[in-house]
């Protein structure tokens, strides 16, 4: 019983150990510093960045560095090529046979709109009309690097057959805001967040005005990453007069939250725990995430999932031990169960060869037994007389005695395992 005892103790020792080794370096699996690469000034993907960098310190106490970005196109660069942890981008900008290998997916975020700032003055549809004078329209498409530029280029490139002419401008959010104060800029296709700084900067410009993206259906079903928006009127102000003066058609694209696949996925976890915090979804005004969950963060993916952000998501299919550290400790674990082998075979190698070298206790009966083979023989060569049928009288009543305390001495399980027995009843039933 207590043999059973002690295995039963040790294989639970052996199970436990695992557990208690993830909960002693569970704090190495979260990195002393994370880099979250950001985006332009007056954007959502600085202002969004730097909210999940303060929460995460806060939670953890890791420390977050920043790295400046242009957007989208800069930013899945950096996650692929590992200069970045946790980015911002729009999925369209992986276009043809680009391949990040590397880029991993959490969730989405919000939706970036393609907002169309023109000129109040502006007689003409831009996107399908030229200036009356025969010139050309002055469009800022972006900052080179950004999802502004990618996004711009595939509108323009959607109205080419038109009579649209543009020279374009490659502008950031702040040359985009000072070129309509100024007058140089006919249209700027801006792609941001509804919130986006930028957008509240130009319409308090007071020189501009918001315009529908003609054909903003037959775009989205030649465009599958993008979807219809509707901005409502007087999304940015209502006086003295709407900005805009009426319910605008346009499109939008949702901002994705990505990583790296090298990242640990207890770090993903929580980032994706922070990011889906109802409170930090509320005071970011992230509308579309905190209303519609994890259906919009999971829809459409551009990235195969980082394992993290599917064990947040469907926690019933998290392992009982982290992957992480499963794949960290694989080689330690082939090391241990190694050692326990070895040491298992030496031990029986041991006990073998001691058993080996002491007297079994079967030897005492077998000597005895051939002592009274030895008595018999010396009987028989002695001649008759009155007394051989009572010696062996005697020495029948003692085999029968050593038979006894030997069947006595043995279990079932050696009478089934070890041979000495099967020979000492042979020889006992031979005399």
């Amino acid at each position: 019983m207590k043999r059973i005892t002690y295995i039963l103790f040790f294989i639970l020792l052996v199970i436990l150990i695992p557990f208690g080794i993830q909960q002693v370096i569970r704090y190495r699996q979260l990195p002393d510093s994370i880099t979250i690469a950001t985006g332009l000034e007056g954007g959502r993907y600085k202002i969004i960045a730097e909210a999940l960098g303060e929460a995460i310190e806060d939670k953890y106490g890791i420390e977050v560095r920043y790295m400046a970005s242009t957007g989208s196109e800069r930013n899945i660069r950096l996650i692929d090529d590992g200069k970045a942890d946790f980015a911002l981008f729009q999925p369209n900008v992986i276009m043809g046979k680009q391949r990040f290998p590397r880029a991993r997916m959490i969730a989405n975020v919000f939706p970036e709109v393609v907002v169309c700032h023109v000129r109040h003055d502006l007689s003409y549809d831009p996107f399908l009309e030229s200036p009356a004078n025969g010139g050309m329209t002055t469009i800022a498409v972006g900052e080179k690097g950004s999802g502004d530029l990618v996004t711009s280029g595939v509108i323009l490139d959607y109205f080419k057959r038109s009579s649209l002419k543009s020279e374009q401008l490659f502008l950031d959010y702040t040359e985009i805001v000072q070129g309509f104060g100024t007058g140089e800029i006919d249209l700027a296709l801006v792609t941001t967040e509804e919130n986006a700084p930028v957008q509240q900067e130009i319409a308090a410009k007071g020189v501009t005005k918001i315009i529908s993206i003609p054909f903003a259906g037959s775009f989205v079903a030649r465009n599958p990453d993008f979807h219809h928006y509707v901005i409502p009127s007087g999304f940015y102000s209502v006086s003295p007069k709407p900005y805009p003066e009426e319910d605008t058609s346009t499109i939008a694209i949702n901002a994705q939250l990505i990583t790296s696949g090298e990242v640990s996925s207890s770090m993903v976890t929580a980032v994706a725990e922070i990011l889906m915090d109802p409170e930090f979804l509320a005071r970011n005004k992230l509308n579309d995430l905190r209303k519609n969950g994890e259906a919009y963060a999971k829809a459409s993916p551009s990235l195969p999932f980082h394992s993290g952000a599917e064990h947040f998501y469907d926690p019933e299919l998290k392992p009982l031990l982290n992957p992480d550290f499963v794949d960290s400790t694989e080689s330690l674990r082939s090391f241990f169960v190694s050692i326990l082998i070895a040491i298992y075979l030496c031990a029986r190698w041991l006990k073998n060869r001691k058993r080996r070298r002491s007297e079994h206790f079967l030897d005492k009966f077998l000597h005895r037994l051939l002592d009274i083979e030895k008595e018999q023989v010396e009987l028989d060569e002695a001649g008759l007389s009155g007394e051989e049928a009572v010696q062996l009288e005697r020495l029948l009543g003692e085999v029968t005695q050593l038979r006894r305390e030997a069947l006595t001495a043995f279990s079932i399980n050696d009478l089934q395992d070890d041979p000495g027995m099967e020979y000492f009843l042979i020889l006992s039933s031979s005399l």
